[in-house]
């Protein structure tokens, strides 16, 4: 069919990209702080994940089992725990309208467990003071 033959990059990738050095917050254990705001800030009134418990029932009981949770982000950190055995969510569909007859008239939801969601949530947090030095300006729609 043909022959093709590669000559090399013309463009230097290096010239078109700035490098970020102020991204060591990224890289720092997860501080209390950080983990009770985000127990602090999770809606009311969410469905429960595999684990059974909702927002509510993790703030009404964070005093008991706030240090289970730091350990937990503690050992993530540390990668020494089993994300395996939590990392599990449901897929739902939830109707838009009543009687919904068609696919696109649902929308679907994961429910997650609480430990996982904490822990996503935190990631996101640390990287949202930072995304917007990493995004070209031309690669956004703002």
């Amino acid at each position: 069919m043909g022959v093709s033959e590669f000559f090399g990059f013309t463009i230097n990738p290096t010239e078109l990209i700035q490098g970020s050095d102020n991204l060591h917050h990224l890289e720092n254990p997860f501080n209390q702080e950080e983990i009770d705001s985000v127990i602090r800030n999770l809606p009311n009134f969410k469905s429960p994940g595999p684990d059974g418990f909702n927002n509510e029932f993790t703030k009404a009981s964070w005093e008991t089992i706030k240090q289970d949770f730091y350990d937990l982000c503690r050992g993530f950190y540390e990668n020494n725990c089993c994300l395996q055995s939590i990392n599990n969510s449901y897929i739902t569909l939830i109707h838009k309208i009543e009687n919904p007859q068609y696919v696109n008239e649902y929308r679907p939801i994961s429910l997650m467990n609480t430990s996982v969601k904490l822990l996503t949530k935190i990631l996101a947090f640390k990287l949202q003071r930072s995304i917007t030095s990493l995004v070209h300006k031309n690669s956004t729609s703002l």
